[in-house]
């Protein structure tokens, strides 16, 4: 299967504010997010905060992507309805930061979000020819 990824006029798009929640959403509609998802977020020390989110608590903290990327979002006009097809996925926006969430505990370093942005520094020493 071919996946081709459309990502023209991405020096014009503003960074786009994501949150990476810790639920999956069973549906594939569109939604009117922006209108409908302005949590209020308090601040609860140093680079943490809380809020709720269909009456569950919530504490998270702002990650960084990794020096030297950039976090890309895509949409597919229509999916595939074989395994064979061709996939078209389209850009709809970058990300520089985004708002790691976890229920009713603040985000850690033992966590599977942080472990996996960690191989990266770790891939990069890996493959480094500098002894």
């Amino acid at each position: 299967m071919v996946t081709r990824l459309h990502i023209n006029d991405l020096v014009d798009r503003d960074d786009a504010e994501l949150h990476f929640m810790p639920c999956k959403i069973h549906g594939d509609e569109t939604a009117n997010v922006s209108s409908y998802f302005k949590p209020y977020i308090r601040r609860i020390d140093e680079g943490y905060y809380d809020c709720s989110f269909r009456g569950y608590p919530l504490q998270g903290r702002k990650v960084d992507v990794p020096a030297g990327y950039r976090g890309m979002m895509f949409t597919e006009a229509k999916t595939a309805d074989t395994e064979n097809r061709e996939r078209n996925l389209y850009c709809t926006g970058t990300f520089s930061q985004f708002t790691y969430w976890n229920y009713d505990r603040i985000p850690s370093k033992n966590d599977a979000l942080a472990a996996a942005l960690d191989w990266v520094d770790v891939a990069k020493a890996l493959h480094s020819s500098e002894a």
